[in-house]
């Protein structure tokens, strides 16, 4: 299975295919034996290079991830690039969702609900990871919907405009 990993403004291609005994993955080319064994929840031991992990993964919206592994914490993103293709046909009918994909905060809105917009025009100003980060919008349209103000914390996955 072939993904796009995103940790913070770095892209990672990602392959893991299952083989006898654990996974194969392999990262921008880079290919580790990943030996893996499901703990309790969502809590995960890894044996990589005769070194062990303990490490634990949740889930917090549609493509978003946090993991931890001892005191440190990344928001990760992981895409199928076949889903994503096949999203993106379907998003040239219809309203068009813009969601955050991390947990952050909005600092400004750019557009207002009505107004046109251009294919790839900033709508909103999002700070994630100590970034701020311009949201554009996916396609040309009107704002329908913008259910989001300046100052507010945002969940990943949640709506922050609806385009038509």
């Amino acid at each position: 299975m072939k993904l796009l990993a995103f940790l913070g403004d770095r892209e990672a291609e990602v392959e893991v295919r299952p083989v006898e005994g654990g996974f194969e993955v392999s990262i921008d080319g880079q290919t580790q034996f990943v030996d893996t064994a499901p703990c309790d929840g969502q809590a995960y031991s890894l044996i990589v290079d005769h070194r062990s992990y303990d490490v634990s993964v949740h889930e917090t919206g549609r493509d978003l991830y946090v993991v931890r592994h001892g005191g440190f914490r990344c928001d990760v993103r992981v895409v199928d690039p076949l889903v994503a293709a096949a999203q993106a046909l379907e998003a040239t009918s219809g309203p068009a969702e813009v969601t955050a994909v991390m947990p952050g905060r909005v600092v400004k809105l750019l557009v207002e609900e009505g107004q046109e917009v251009a294919e790839g025009q900033g709508l909103l100003i999002l700070e994630a990871m100590k970034m701020e980060n311009e949201v554009a919008a996916p396609r040309a349209g009107i704002v329908q919907e913008l259910p989001v103000s300046a100052g507010q914390a945002v969940e990943g996955g949640q709506t922050l405009a609806l385009i038509e």
